[in-house]
């Protein structure tokens, strides 16, 4: 856990290095291995082969002439124990040494048979000496034959330069790993630098003032990208800012007139005892529509709430429709034509409610004499209408009359003005469903506003 939290506090500049000069350091050792070991295996067949030779030239010797006229200068290498050879007679018993090796017993113990060759490595102890040794015996008949000839080359110098290689190769990568990784920092340095200016200017963006917007670095790389979703968000944040100060003025103007009417109407009958009884009707009436305009922006809130969670069942939208078809046929006189067909869907069964009630409430406000409400299915979607033979609402309206707080001419409201917020709140609670709510263009006078919903798919029954 503290390594963690010490890595993460580096920053991505260091990490970034870190981890290209670890890379490259991997790389390095690799590569140095597999050069050393091509090195260790080119050196190790030479000597084997040096070895060879030696002996074969002696092999050759005795053939011709035997061991009578052999010297011990016919059987000297190097004249030290880096190279020696050692003749067997046949009792294994040496008749023949290098100088520096003379009176040393056997070398090997190996006795291969005529025309064929034994190679070993043996540490042979010579003088002391703990190095290995590639021994090469081979056996060949000769006058007074036979003779085992063994030839033998210390590995010593094969690892004295695999040794040296490595840390000749090993120094050589100290400054190349130092080059790569100020280069790798200074890279990532200047990657970043955009980075850090796009991070000074969100962070000198206040919640008031969200019009700056992050300088945009050249070329289409993924730190420009970077900004242009800054930006992007910065626009978004700046418009949800003004819609939410729009919001929050527009229910002041909306709370403060009941307010003023109710207010004004205590004053007078506080003024004016023997009239109070003829203001209890309006302030009755002014609470009516405050509590109306409270419910309906908590309702609003609920909508924007993405954390709001409400249980989601079964909702069969027919059912619905028939019993906001009934409230409002035994409210009014209108002529109320219901078509209900059979849709469901899932999801919470008050806010759907709420959405069809608002959606006949609003056309019992503008309807002359008739409304129809209507339920079906059409594809994979769910589908009520609400339409009425009132005035309608023109073209350039149909979708801001969704925004909140919007009231269109008076036409449309007559007597019964509404809060602004019914046609929103079917607008929130379709979104938050997966659905839409839209007004629909009809041939027909009036309006006619349709809500969407994603079907509710049930098993087939067997």
């Amino acid at each position: 856990m503290k390594l963690g939290r010490v890595i993460a506090a580096t920053g991505v500049r260091m990490r970034t290095t870190a981890v290209a000069v670890l890379a490259l350091a991997l790389a390095i050792a690799a590569a140095l291995a597999v050069v050393v070991v091509l090195l260790e295996e080119s050196l190790d067949r030479s000597v084997t082969e040096s070895a060879r030779s030696t002996g074969r030239q002696v092999a050759i010797q005795l053939i011709r002439e035997g061991a009578r006229d052999l010297s011990a200068s016919d059987v000297a290498s190097t004249g030290d124990t880096e190279a020696v050879t050692q003749v067997l007679n046949a009792r294994g018993v040496p008749i023949a040494s290098d100088p520096a090796i003379v009176g040393h017993p056997p070398l090997t113990s190996a006795r291969p048979a005529v025309g064929q060759e034994g190679i070993e490595t043996l540490p042979l102890g010579l003088n002391g000496d703990s190095a290995d040794y590639r021994v090469v015996s081979q056996q060949v008949n000769g006058p007074g034959g036979p003779y085992t000839v063994i030839s033998a080359r210390s590995l010593e110098p094969v690892t004295e330069a695999s040794t040296r290689l490595t840390l000749l190769l090993g120094l050589i990568a100290i400054p190349l790993l130092a080059i790569s990784g100020l280069a790798v920092y200074r890279a990532v340095g200047s990657a970043l630098r955009p980075v850090e200016r796009m991070r000074r200017t969100v962070a000198e963006i206040s919640t008031r003032d969200l019009a700056a917007r992050v300088p945009l670095p050249p070329g289409g790389d993924e730190v420009h990208r970077l900004a242009v979703t800054l930006n992007g968000m910065l626009g978004r944040l700046a418009s949800a800012q003004a819609a939410q100060r729009r919001f929050v003025a527009d229910a002041s103007h909306e709370l403060r007139s009941p307010l003023s009417t109710i207010s004004t109407a205590l004053d007078v009958s506080g003024r004016h005892p023997e009239s109070a009884q003829d203001l209890v009707p309006v302030i009755a009436r002014e609470t009516a529509r405050l509590r109306e305009l409270v419910d309906d922006l908590l309702m609003l809130a609920r909508t924007d709430d993405a954390t709001d969670r409400p249980s989601r069942t079964e909702v069969d939208l027919d059912d619905i429709v028939r019993a906001e078809a009934e409230r409002v046929r035994g409210e009014c006189a209108l002529d109320i034509e219901v078509r209900a067909r059979p849709a469901k869907v899932r999801g919470s069964e008050a806010q759907l409610r709420r959405a069809v009630r608002n959606l006949v409430d609003n056309a019992r406000g503008h309807a002359r004499s008739h409304i129809r409400v209507a339920s079906s299915v059409r594809g994979d979607l769910a589908v009520v209408e609400v339409s009425d033979d009132g005035p309608g609402v023109a073209e350039a309206d149909r979708v801001r009359i969704f925004e909140r707080f919007v009231r269109l001419d008076a036409s449309r409201q007559r007597e019964h003005g509404g809060t602004g917020l019914g046609l929103p709140i079917v607008a929130g609670i379709a979104a938050r469903h997966g659905g839409s709510a839209r007004y629909a263009a009809s041939d027909e006078p009036g309006a006619r506003f349709v809500l969407e919903l994603p079907v509710l798919e049930l098993p087939e029954e067997e």
